[in-house]
C-alpha cells in the first residue's frame, strides 16, 4: 500500500490512468440503488449520473453498467425486511425485481435518447470459453449499437455453484471480458477508509493504492446487511482480481455519485492503479476462473521453475494428482505445503497424469498415453499466482 510517495506524483498518475479510459464499468449495489428508487429519485444524483453517462458516451466513450438490486428490488414489492435463506424465494424474488430494476433502467435511458440491452448470466461463462467469448461479443456488439449494457447475474435460475457470489465479483469478470480501461465500483461510502467511516468519525480516507495486498485488507470492518451480499471486502477483492486483469479501479460513494469528476480525475473515493499482471486475454480468462477441477501437486525444482523462470509443467516435477478430471480441465498447481500456486489447463487427464508423473519426459512412450505432449500444463495456458485466492 503506498500512502506518502507525494500526492502530486498520484494524482498525475491518476489523471494518466482516467484520461486514457475510454471503455468503463459501473457497478451500482443493491444499497445504492435502493436508495435512489425509495426516494424516487427526486434526489437528483441518479439523473445526474444518467445525464453524464450520455454525455461522455457523446465523446466516444463506452458504459457497461453491472446492477445489482433484483433480489433487495423485489423484498420492496413485498414489504419483506430480511433477505430470505431458502433458495427458492430468492429466485422468486429475483424474478419479481428484475423486470422492475430494468423497467427503472429503460425509463432513465430512453429519456436520454439511450437504449439499453439486458444480460443476465451465471457462473458457467467463465468456466466455458466458448460461452465466455459469445458473451463479449454481445457487449461488444450493444457498444456498436449505441446501447448501454445492464448486466446482472441470473439470480431467479442460479444455484449455488454456478453463482458468481455478488455482483462485485462479477463486474470484475465484466471488466475483464470486454478489455475495459477502468471499473467504478459504487458504493454507499466515500472509498476505502483507515477504518470503518461510520463508526469512527475521524477515519481518513486512502485517495490512492498502488496496489492491493494483505495491509489493505485488514482495514476492512464490514461485511453486509440484510438486503445486500457484498461489502468493502467483496469490493477489494474484485477491485484485486480487475487490477491484475489491466484496469484501474474506483471505489467511491454512490449516494451522490460524481462521474463526471471521476472521469475528470478528481480526487474522488479511492483509485487503484492496474499493475497489468495477466496482458493475455487467455490468461485473464484462466485467472479469473476459481473453479478448479482436480490437483496436481509439484516437488520444489517445479516450483521453482514455474515461480521464478516461468516455464511450463513437465511430467518430472509432478508428484501427486488429486481428484479425477479429463484432459482440457482447469485445474490447481499445489507445491509440497498444499498451498495453490498456480492454475491452468491441462493436456491430460487425471488418470494419464499418474501414468507419467515424475518421469522424464524422454522416458515416456507415446503408447503410453492417446496423446503425447511435452507438457503437463503449457505455460501459455497457466498463470502463476501470488497466493492462493
Amino acid at each position: 500500500m503506498t500512502e506518502n510517495i507525494g500526492i502530486s506524483v498520484q494524482q498525475k498518475e491518476r489523471e494518466a490512468a482516467i484520461g486514457a479510459s475510454r471503455r468503463i464499468v459501473l457497478k451500482l449495489g443493491t444499497k445504492v440503488l435502493l436508495s435512489h428508487y425509495l426516494s424516487g429519485g427526486k434526489n437528483g444524483y441518479i439523473l445526474r449520473l444518467i445525464d453524464d453517462i450520455a454525455e461522455y458516451r457523446k465523446k466516444g466513450y463506452e458504459f457497461a453498467i453491472v446492477s445489482s438490486g433484483a433480489v433487495g428490488f423485489g423484498m420492496q414489492v413485498l414489504g419483506l425486511e430480511l433477505r430470505p435463506g431458502d433458495l427458492k424465494k430468492k429466485q422468486a424474488l429475483a424474478s419479481i425485481g428484475q423486470a422492475l430494476l430494468m423497467q427503472k433502467w429503460n425509463e432513465l435511458f430512453r429519456s436520454r435518447g439511450l437504449n439499453t440491452g439486458q444480460i443476465l448470466v451465471t457462473y458457467d461463462i467463465i468456466e466455458n470459453r466458448k460461452r465466455f467469448l459469445h458473451t463479449r461479443d454481445c457487449l461488444l456488439t450493444l457498444f456498436r449499437y449505441d446501447s448501454i449494457p445492464i448486466i446482472n447475474e441470473n439470480d431467479s435460475v442460479s444455484v449455488d455453484e454456478l453463482k458468481f457470489g455478488d455482483n462485485d465479483t462479477l463486474s470484475a469478470l465484466v471488466s475483464i471480458l470486454i478489455d475495459a480501461d477502468l471499473l467504478v465500483l459504487f458504493t454507499d461510502t466515500g472509498g476505502l477508509y483507515k477504518g470503518n467511516p461510520k463508526r469512527h468519525a475521524g477515519a481518513e480516507r486512502i485517495g490512492y493504492l498502488d496496489k492491493i495486498d494483505d495491509s489493505v485488507f485488514k482495514l476492512v470492518e464490514d461485511r453486509q446487511n440484510a438486503h445486500s451480499l457484498g461489502g468493502m471486502l467483496s469490493k477489494l477483492q474484485a477491485a484485486k482480481r480487475c487490477t491484475q486483469g489491466g484496469a484501474s479501479v474506483v471505489i467511491c460513494d454512490g449516494i451522490r455519485p460524481d462521474l463526471a469528476g471521476i472521469l475528470e480525475g478528481r480526487d474522488i473515493g479511492t483509485f487503484i492503479k492496474a499493475d497489468r499482471k495477466f496482458q493475455s486475454k487467455r490468461k485473464r480468462w484462466i485467472y479469473f476462473n476459481s473453479k478448479i477441477r482436480g490437483k496436481i501437486f509439484v516437488d520444489k525444482g517445479a516450483e521453482s521453475a514455474l515461480q521464478l523462470r516461468g516455464k511450463s509443467l513437465l511430467p518430472g516435477g509432478v508428484t501427486a494428482v488429486e481428484g479425477k478430471f479429463p484432459e482440457g480441465s482447469m485445474v490447481g498447481i499445489y507445491n509440497g505445503e498444499q498451498r495453490l500456486i498456480g492454475k491452468g489447463i491441462t493436456y491430460y487427464a487425471s488418470e494419464n497424469i499418474l501414468k507419467i508423473k515424475g518421469r522424464q519426459t524422454g522416458s515416456i512412450s507415446m503408447n503410453e498415453v492417446p496423446r503425447f505432449y511435452p507438457e503437463i500444463i503449457h505455460r501459455d495456458n497457466m498463470v502463476v499466482l501470488e497466493r492462493e485466492e
